[in-house]
């Protein structure tokens, strides 16, 4: 009999993604060329951006893809909270690194991450996930902390583009990248913001979504807080200015994401 195990793509898909986003990683860091092309201040977040995919996301990547592929629907859920980070970051690569040899390594990732979180996703239950995390989930705690996290980013993203439109001049952060747009600004708007306020809704009125959505989510932005820290440290080593205070809010940030999702793992009456 053919077990519902041999058809999960999560553990061929995990080292396939593993492999590529090793691979950005090492020539991002070790290889001048990646981006020869790029300004200093794209440069150095692009380094510091390699930096945490090579020595945090890949492991975190590779142990929650086989514990997924083993049964664990916490690690699954890990797993797809680092996928969308990946996903928001390889989005940049795709489209915001000038032309370069990885240009096809960038769009291999970016989709297979999509398509193997796609259709890792009916291997979730989400019955079994509302079982193990609605009784005693905080899920107002983490709904509220969803909603702050999403109204203060949108406030810092848009200050910016509107003040550029109703001055009629072009941000500052599209003059220092060199890009036709702001990336993570469309992306935050788009997509990541969207995604914790929906799931802050879910979680309000106890949909099974909200409870799966949620751990996956906080894992994202414990990684994504890293990211930032280090963007932050590396820039600043580049001569961009060393603001310690702000890289140590985004470290406290990482280290609080990733307690509240320990917190919010403990919390379950069940092994999920």
């Amino acid at each position: 009999m053919i077990s519902k195990q041999s058809h999960d793509p999560i553990l061929w898909s995990t080292v396939a993604i593993v492999l590529l986003v090793a691979l950005t990683a090492v020539a991002g860091i070790w290889w001048p060329e990646t981006y020869a092309r790029e300004t200093v201040y794209t440069r150095a977040g692009g380094v510091a951006s390699d930096i945490v995919d090579l020595f945090l996301v890949v492991p975190i990547l590779l142990i929650s893809g086989i514990k997924a592929w083993r049964g664990s629907v916490l690690a699954r859920l890990v797993w797809l909270g680092a996928q969308g980070y990946l996903f928001y970051n390889f989005v940049i690569y795709a489209f915001g690194v000038h032309f370069n040899a990885l240009v096809f390594v960038y769009c291999a990732t970016l989709g297979l991450c999509f398509y193997a979180a796609l259709f890792s996703v009916p291997f979730i239950s989400l019955e079994q996930v509302a079982q193990a995390y609605a009784p005693r989930a905080p899920r107002k705690t983490v709904a509220i902390v969803f909603l702050v996290l999403s109204l203060l980013t949108a406030m810092f993203d848009l200050r910016e583009d509107v003040d550029s439109l109703l001055s009629g001049t072009i941000p500052q952060s599209v003059i220092a990248t060199n890009e036709p747009v702001n990336f993570v600004h469309i992306l935050d708007l788009a997509f990541l913001l969207p995604a914790l306020c929906i799931t802050a809704i879910l979680l309000f009125r106890r949909k099974p979504a909200g409870y799966a959505l949620a751990p996956a989510l906080l894992a994202l932005l414990a990684i994504m807080s890293a990211e930032l820290a280090s963007i932050m440290t590396v820039m600043g080593r580049a001569g961009f200015g060393m603001s310690v205070p702000m890289i140590g809010s985004f470290v406290v940030l990482a280290m609080g994401f990733t307690i509240l999702l320990g917190f919010y793992v403990s919390r379950a009456t069940r092994t999920a």
